[in-house]
């Protein structure tokens, strides 16, 4: 399932970025919910594949380098398949003024009694 879940992650970025003759690339919603909905499939499906075969008693060699490989390869395409605006962000705060002070400039005309502070 993590295979399959690998493929449609790459689908879904071809889709969004396979643009020709100069187009711009749009993002639609099914492309974001496609993303997290495959997203965490593949992550679910490489926990359950890596649970097994720890709790498996006869684990070999190469079913452990498969599992890696997996691993490694998922966590690959989830970075390199993002697609923007699938993974809700904080927002950072705005900067604040160099001048330290929080009240707007004020031209009153020559009369400081109208502006904060005087």
């Amino acid at each position: 399932m993590a295979v399959v879940a690998i493929g449609n992650l790459m689908s879904n970025w071809l889709d969004v970025y396979l643009v020709f003759f100069g187009e711009q690339p749009q993002v639609m919603p099914s492309n974001v919910a496609s993303y997290r909905v495959w997203a965490t499939i593949m992550v679910l499906a490489l926990v359950a594949g890596v649970l097994a075969h720890l709790l498996n008693r006869r684990r070999r060699l190469p079913g452990t380098v498969w599992q890696a490989l997996l691993l490694v390869g998922g966590a690959a395409i989830l970075v390199l398949c993002y697609i923007p605006g699938a993974v809700d962000l904080p927002e950072p705060e705005p900067e604040r003024e160099q001048g330290g002070y929080g009240a707007p400039p004020c031209y009153s005309g020559g009369d400081n009694d109208e502006c904060v502070g005087g």
